[in-house]
């Protein structure tokens, strides 16, 4: 199978669709930011995640060696989101859900042959190569399975130095569901610990 590949500004366009059929979707933008938040059963082009994003750090004997976000670059243009007052940041430039000035990669190779895609994250200053994959639930002739409300990741790290080091991978998601009493659940079941995010819908006394 040939992956489609993008660099550079060729990955300034790129939403990639993650989600089931039928169930809405996230997109998957070419510097590895999560944009285009479609689950709400309407149109959401030129939206965001708020602050979700994927990080990670290395560690030498317990020190961190360098600690990012799993971004690239934000491409221009840099006149901010004022016009979208939801997401609007304090003066002029990015908002800053964008994340835009937190350390992360300087460069991204984006790589989709749909429902697969991957990110290859490139700076001189990490130590190691990191991939970030990402997938969707389509199983050919098996719609029920391919209609799985979500989307799957997998973090592919190779030290390619000459020290021991750790690595450690983390998730921090928004909850989409905050503007209506958003709750936050630890969930164990079946030896799987998982975090649910949910709204609160107010009930109108009759």
């Amino acid at each position: 199978m040939e992956f489609f590949r993008y660099k550079n500004e060729k990955t300034y366009q790129i939403s990639f669709p993650l989600g089931g059929i039928g169930t809405g979707c996230i997109g998957l933008a070419g510097n590895g930011r999560f944009i285009d938040a479609e689950i709400f059963g309407k149109p959401n082009k030129g939206s965001h995640l708020g602050f979700t994003h994927f990080a990670i750090k290395a560690e030498r004997e317990g020190k961190v060696v360098d600690a990012r976000v799993l971004h690239s670059d934000l491409p221009p243009p840099y006149m901010g989101a004022h016009n979208r007052p939801h997401f609007a940041s304090y003066g002029f430039g990015p908002d800053r859900a964008s994340m835009a000035g937190f350390p992360h990669f300087k460069d991204s190779t984006f790589e989709a042959f749909f429902p697969m895609s991957t990110i290859s994250f490139e700076d001189n200053h990490f130590p190691g190569t990191v991939q970030l994959n990402a997938f969707n639930p389509f199983i050919p002739l098996n719609d029920k399975d391919s209609s799985i409300p979500g989307a799957f990741f997998t973090v592919v790290i190779e030290n390619n130095t000459d020290e021991d080091l750790d690595y450690t991978v983390a998730l921090s998601a928004s909850n989409l569901y905050s503007g209506t009493s958003g709750i936050h659940k630890v969930v164990k079941e079946d030896g799987v610990t998982s975090i649910n995010l949910r709204g609160q819908v107010a009930i109108p006394a009759i």
